[in-house]
């Protein structure tokens, strides 16, 4: 062994610990899902993923460069009052309110736009197993300034997330 190869081995053996390492990227977020069947078609169909992980208990759709994946067994599920925890995607404006109506078209409730500061907009709705998702318009919206406000939590005072469960929906 060369000098060169001893102070590498060396160097990945024992590497120096100043800190929390820099990661690569977001690799995944794993949800629960009530009916995998049901679960694949809402992440395919209406949030226009592209599945390219199947098993027999669990699904991964990459959305927006993004692995969500979905899976029924091992799982616990969120209570109907739940904000936390929650996944997000950025959209535009036009994106948005074009969300907000297919959601509508397949029977998904959402909630009310809504804004943190006047600048920015947002959305919530679920997924049909109760996960929820929001959509958040940094700029360009029109008339931000007089959508609803509330804290980063906003349930209770923006929105009411206890109108974002369902049992059925559909693709139109």
């Amino acid at each position: 062994m060369t000098m060169q190869d001893s102070a590498v081995k060396e160097a990945v053996r024992t590497p120096v610990v100043n800190g929390p390492p820099a990661f690569q990227a977001f690799a995944h977020v794993s949800m629960p899902c009530r009916d995998l069947d049901e679960g694949k078609l809402f992440y395919a169909k209406v949030l226009g993923g592209e599945m390219h992980v199947e098993t027999p208990t669990f699904c991964s759709f990459r959305i927006c460069g993004v692995d969500v994946g979905i899976g029924n067994v091992g799982c616990t599920f969120l209570e109907p009052s739940t904000e936390y925890p929650h996944f997000a995607f950025f959209c535009g404006p036009d994106e948005l309110v074009q969300m907000k109506e297919w959601l509508a078209r397949c029977g998904v409730p959402s909630s009310n736009f809504w804004t943190r500061s006047g600048v920015e907009a947002l959305m919530f709705f679920r997924d049909p197993s109760g996960n929820m998702i929001e959509l958040f318009c940094e700029r360009g919206f029109k008339d931000a300034d007089g959508l609803p406000r509330g804290p980063a939590r906003g349930h209770g005072t923006a929105v009411d997330i206890d109108k974002l469960r369902y049992n059925t929906w559909k693709l139109p």
